[in-house]
């Protein structure tokens, strides 16, 4: 038998999704999921190098941004109060 632990690979990990804070390790931010997206389905310029893309806002309001979903995880109680 084999007892070798089980890996999961970042690409079938769930990651935070739309309603969720998640952390975006590329700005350093946190901020609520509020869409993801394929670069295909984006009417805009983006410049994003990475499909699919997440928009993201900040909790307590404000401006937002776009990351790379593939990248964002949920943020620990450290990254959540900064």
């Amino acid at each position: 038998m084999n007892h070798q632990p089980h890996q999961p690979r970042p690409s079938t990990r769930p990651g935070p999704a739309p309603g969720q804070v998640a952390y975006d390790p590329a700005s350093g931010r946190t901020g609520v999921v509020q869409a993801v997206h394929s670069v295909a389905e984006l009417r805009f310029d983006h410049r994003m190098t990475s499909d699919p893309v997440a928009f993201l806002r900040p909790e307590r309001g404000g401006v937002e941004w776009t990351a790379d979903a593939a990248a964002l995880r949920f943020p620990t109680d450290e990254e959540r109060t900064v």
